[in-house]
């Protein structure tokens, strides 16, 4: 009976050593994700529940501007180590063989900043920009390469999929402030 007793005490021995574990992981884990998310949230910056939105979306505190006409092309551009960099534009990632972007000398890291007089943003995308012309129109490209910026005309081809629609013949991504690439 006394071996017994003492094989039932070293159970509930083990017993409250195993639940006394848990439990101490489990405040434990509870206690360090408490820590970190106020840590965290006292360490991030502060944003405006308007900068939380997508770009370009009206909201009380932020109306979209009208669009003005620039008297001379202008660029929007941030100083940067190594020179001023776009904040907005279309990076070109690839240049066809033979596209007319090719033909004007383009190339792969080049940023296309205006399209004529009409700034290649958020609410102006290349593609859109690029679409309001007919294949044989001559457009002038704002063109950002290696801290210099450039003018270049550029007679629009025919699309290889559709004649009557506007091509350069480059593959691109769209640059925003937040993307601006290291010289």
């Amino acid at each position: 009976m006394e071996g017994e007793k003492s094989n039932r005490t070293t159970l509930i021995a083990v017993i409250t050593g195993i639940v006394a574990l848990l439990l101490g992981m489990c405040l434990g884990g509870l206690a360090g994700g408490v820590g970190g998310y106020m840590i965290g949230r006292s360490a991030a910056p502060r944003v405006a529940p308007a900068q939380l939105l997508p770009r370009g979306l009206p909201t009380p505190q932020r109306r979209l501007p009208a669009m003005p006409t620039p008297a001379a092309p202008q660029t929007p551009e941030r100083l940067r180590p190594g020179g001023l960099i776009p904040q907005a534009g279309a990076m070109i990632q690839e240049v066809v063989t033979g596209s007319p972007a090719d033909e004007a000398g383009l190339k792969a890291g080049d940023i296309v900043t205006l399209v004529d007089k009409t700034p290649i943003d958020a609410d102006h995308r290349l593609a859109d920009v690029v679409a309001q012309y007919k294949p044989g129109d001559k457009v002038t490209l704002t063109v950002w390469r290696m801290a210099n910026t450039r003018t270049v005309t550029v007679t629009v081809g025919a699309h290889p999929e559709d004649a009557q629609r506007a091509y350069l013949g480059v593959k691109y991504g769209e640059l925003t402030p937040q993307q601006t690439p290291r010289p």
